[in-house]
């Protein structure tokens, strides 16, 4: 039996298109797949409709670590033929795990260093930094989700070494199609004539705090805007006289109908903060619009404006009120819809990207 693990240090697996995927298409390509993750209650558990993933807890615990080890040198289902860990603790573990089983490991980097660092002691840096670097050194080859973000990696992780790097990027696999959906309008009584711009979260909420303080003056507009999930206690709100608020969180299996149902994503990265700038052209809230055949209104990060360059969003500096790109957005509406499924095959569908992955993955487990 072919097994792999992913040692994934995260809780949030089920809104990541980058991991979900990758379990996927392992299955699909013949793998019993072991996900492992943290487990919490403020998180949705995926689901996966191919019984050869299984999920398992991330050893965090004294009690989940000793499983975790016990299991890996004794256990014969955890005898693995590859293994892949996101930075940091599951890199190394995933790396520390592939010196005993004696397998090739590879470190999927969904997440920069410098990020995961902040707010560590200098003395604990300092250990976590050199863990990553032997990592990452040792690793068949990287995981970047776009080549933008594994230059800033490069840099960030010291990569002063022959190294490969291959791209999955943060989407799902097939074409872009917008389906036939209702979510929203069913929900706030949105009638069918007026589009729904739908922000569906970000990193830091600079700019989505602006356009909740910008429309607080509106009345009556020819679009309507919807806020997804855990936004009013991050507001410091519990109602606004004109957005919608969307706060229970949605389930990746019924994600496309929901998104869908809009006609405009929101992606809003500021321009003024060097980490959104950095993560956010790989946002897995991009593929998610372009998935669903929304075009976008994306800014203030500069890198952004590649969306309006290649005809399937608009780009907002920030500065200009929020209204005026709306009504521009929603003027170049139907002519950017029409390049999203070009763009989407060529940057962003998964399964087209995988398959370079998958023959490396094969390569490396027939030489070892």
């Amino acid at each position: 039996m072919r097994r792999i693990a992913l040692l994934f240090d995260r809780a949030y697996i089920d809104t990541q298109h980058c991991f979900m995927e990758l379990a996927i298409q392992l299955a699909g390509s013949g793998f019993h797949v072991d996900l492992y993750m943290l487990i919490n209650s403020n998180n949705h558990l995926p689901f996966f409709e191919n019984q050869a993933i299984r999920v398992l807890p991330f050893p965090d615990s004294f009690f989940q670590k000793s499983e975790y080890w016990s299991k890996i040198i004794y256990a014969k289902d955890r005898k693995y033929k590859a293994i892949i860990g996101t930075p940091i603790r599951g890199a190394w573990v995933a790396y520390k795990t592939a010196t005993i089983q004696r397998i090739p490991y590879y470190y999927f980097a969904d997440e920069l260093i410098e990020h995961l660092l902040l707010g560590v002691t200098d003395i604990k840096k300092g250990r976590l930094s050199r863990e990553n670097y032997i990592a990452n050194k040792n690793a068949a080859a990287t995981i970047a989700l776009d080549d933008e973000r594994y230059l800033i990696q490069k840099e960030q992780n010291k990569i002063d070494f022959p190294h490969e790097h291959i791209i999955l990027p943060n989407a799902q696999s097939g074409d872009a199609v917008k389906l036939k959906s209702n979510y929203y309008r069913d929900i706030f009584n949105i009638d069918d004539r007026k589009p729904i711009l739908l922000f569906a979260g970000t990193l830091n909420w600079n700019l989505a705090r602006k356009i909740y303080e910008e429309t607080k003056t509106y009345s009556e507009k020819d679009y309507h805007i919807v806020f997804q999930s855990r936004t009013v206690g991050l507001m410091g709100e519990g109602a606004h006289p004109f957005i919608k608020m969307s706060t229970i969180p949605i389930p990746s299996a019924m994600m496309n109908y929901a998104v869908s149902s809009a006609d405009i994503g929101l992606v809003l990265y500021d321009k003024d903060s060097v980490h959104e700038t950095n993560n956010g052209i790989a946002g897995g809230k991009i593929g998610t619009y372009l998935k669903n055949g929304l075009p976008v209104i994306a800014g203030s990060a500069y890198n952004l404006k590649i969306f309006e360059q290649q005809h399937v969003g608009t780009y907002w500096d920030g500065d200009i009120p929020f209204d005026q790109i709306a009504v521009q957005a929603i003027r170049d509406m139907a002519s950017n819809r029409e390049q999203i499924p070009g763009y989407y095959k060529k940057h962003l569908q998964y399964e087209l990207f995988f398959e370079k992955f998958k023959q490396h993955l094969l390569k490396s487990i027939k030489i070892r």
